[in-house]
């Protein structure tokens, strides 16, 4: 660990990291990760306005590494604003929201349940000539080894692999979505009223439930077969069908 460690360096100002975590999902076997780090600066030479950051990657990244313990001492470069797969390289808000012009996040080490981050790249912040645009940042933090969640990317697939023993599978997509293009149309989402049905298969059996959902898409109960030795919880679905995009994110344990 270096003297960086928890701080981040924006050219010549370092802030303290206040607060840090990653949030990570499994889409298809393969770890996605959401890094988000609140820093603070108490320099007196340093501005107000550039007083504090936030360095994140809203739509996360795709690490293709199918556990935790696989990712010490990978490293994920982005040479622009995305890579190939078309995923940002992450953002940094000091006055407002940009995109890093480019970036590498490095796993450092993984060790006793928390990982060790060191992200690099160019950001833009627009306050000055000073701090104008490809301004050189580097951060180093810990952060303590996230829950996994497992995601359904319903344009790509209806179903996610869990385990070699455990499969998930949506069942009624189509229905599902006549009800997503109802309210869309409409745009009154607080009529949102439809059930999801899935099945959980584990060691060659099927376990079914269902997310029955009752006025908006974030107002739902999940029910699932009790006699599963594996427990089920939804957490909630993202859409856009317009552009192609369908998020079903659940909890296994």
């Amino acid at each position: 660990m270096s003297d960086l460690n928890g701080k981040i360096r924006l050219k010549d100002i370092v802030y303290d990291i206040t607060d840090c975590y990653c949030s990570a999902s499994s889409r298809n076997g393969e770890i996605h990760l959401f890094p988000d780090i609140d820093a603070e600066c108490s320099g007196e030479n340093v501005e107000y306005e550039l007083c504090s950051a936030r360095l994140y990657h809203n739509n996360g990244f795709n690490t293709h590494a199918s556990s935790f313990e696989e990712l010490k001492g990978k490293k994920f470069v982005w040479e622009g604003e995305e890579n190939s797969d078309g995923e940002e390289a992450g953002t940094l808000c000091v006055l407002e929201h940009e995109f890093l012009s480019g970036g590498t996040i490095e796993i450092t080490d993984i060790n006793d349940g928390v990982m060790t981050v060191y992200w690099s790249g160019l950001a833009n912040i627009y306050w000055s000539e000073e701090y104008d645009s490809d301004i050189p940042f580097e951060a180093e933090f810990t952060v303590k080894l996230p829950k996994l969640h497992y995601t359904v990317d319903a344009f790509k697939a209806t179903n996610v692999k869990i385990d070699n023993d455990t499969r998930l599978e949506i069942l009624n997509l189509d229905e599902f979505n006549d009800e997503v293009k109802r309210i869309s149309d409409s745009r009154k989402w607080n009529d949102f009223n439809t059930v999801l049905k899935f099945k959980l298969i584990h060691l060659g059996k099927d376990y079914l439930g269902e997310v029955a959902f009752a006025n908006g898409k974030n107002n739902f109960v999940t029910s699932f077969d009790e006699s599963c030795p594996r427990k089920v919880a939804f957490l909630g679905v993202d859409y856009n069908l317009r552009v192609n995009y369908e998020i079903f994110t659940f909890d296994i344990d």
